[in-house]
C-alpha cells in the first residue's frame, strides 16, 4: 500500500474512534528513516486484529477498525453470479434503457424472449436463429397488430431487427446464447440506436432518450 493510502486509513480510524486525525508525532526531530508513515508501521503501533486478553476495550476497538478499513481497501469487487440467460436483466452504459429477458416456453421457431425498456416505454423482442449461416436475429416491435397483419403493418411497428452479439471480461466476441445457457457479460444489439432514431416507433412512442448498443449484465431474477 502507498504511503498516501495510508495516511487516509488512518485519517478514517481517527473520524470513526475520535482520536486525532494525526499519528503521535515522534520525540526525534527529524522522520524516522524511510520517511513518511507507512501502513506497516501503523499496524505495528495497533494491538493485532482481533485483540487478546491484554488489550482494554479502546485498543481492541482501534485494531478491528484497522483491520476493517484494511479489508475495504483490498477486497475485490464482488462478481454477479451466473444466471441464465433467460432470468438476465441488463443495462446500456448511457443508462437510458434495460432489457430483461423472460422464458420462452415452447416456441418452434423463437429461440428468446426479451423487453426493452426505454423510460416508460416497453418494446417486445425475440430472437429468431436463420438458416444456413446461423445468426441470432432479434427483432423490436412496439404495440404491433394482432392477427393478420399486413407488411406495411409490421414496418411501422418494428424499431429495430439486427443480430445480437455477445462479449465476455476478456473482450471475446460470440452470439446470443440458448435458454439454459449462462448470460453473457455484455449484448452488443447492432446498429440499434441509429435504427431507433429513424424509425417511426420513436415518434409514436415519444422516445427521447436513445440508448447505446451495448448493455452489461446487471441483475438476475431468480
Amino acid at each position: 500500500m502507498r504511503d498516501g493510502s495510508a495516511h487516509l486509513l488512518y485519517g478514517a480510524v481517527a473520524g470513526i474512534l475520535g482520536i486525532p486525525s494525526r499519528p503521535p508525532l515522534s520525540c526525534r526531530t527529524s522522520p524516522p528513516q524511510g520517511g513518511r508513515l507507512s501502513a506497516a508501521s501503523m499496524a505495528a503501533n495497533l494491538p493485532p486484529c482481533g485483540g487478546d486478553v491484554r488489550q482494554d476495550r479502546g485498543g481492541q476497538r482501534r485494531a478491528l477498525s484497522f483491520c476493517i478499513l484494511i479489508g475495504l481497501a483490498t477486497a475485490p469487487s464482488p462478481a454477479l453470479a451466473a444466471c441464465p440467460i433467460e432470468l438476465s436483466t441488463y443495462g446500456d452504459v448511457e443508462d437510458a434503457a434495460s432489457i430483461n429477458f423472460r422464458p420462452t416456453g415452447d416456441n418452434a421457431t423463437v429461440t428468446n424472449t426479451f423487453r426493452l425498456i426505454i423510460g416508460e416505454v416497453v418494446l417486445d423482442g425475440i430472437v429468431m436463429w436463420s438458416d444456413g449461416v446461423g445468426r441470432p436475429n432479434g427483432i423490436l416491435s412496439y404495440k404491433c397488430p394482432i392477427g393478420d397483419v399486413t407488411g406495411p403493418e409490421l414496418e411501422a411497428c418494428t424499431a429495430w431487427q439486427g443480430v445480437i452479439y455477445t462479449s465476455d471480461g476478456s473482450g471475446n466476441i460470440g452470439l446470443l446464447p440458448a435458454e439454459g445457457e449462462d448470460a453473457p457479460q455484455k449484448l452488443i444489439l447492432s446498429d440499434l440506436t441509429h435504427a431507433l432514431r429513424f424509425s417511426a416507433v420513436r415518434e409514436v412512442a415519444g422516445i427521447e432518450k436513445l440508448p447505446w448498443d451495448v448493455f452489461a449484465l446487471n441483475g438476475c431474477q431468480e
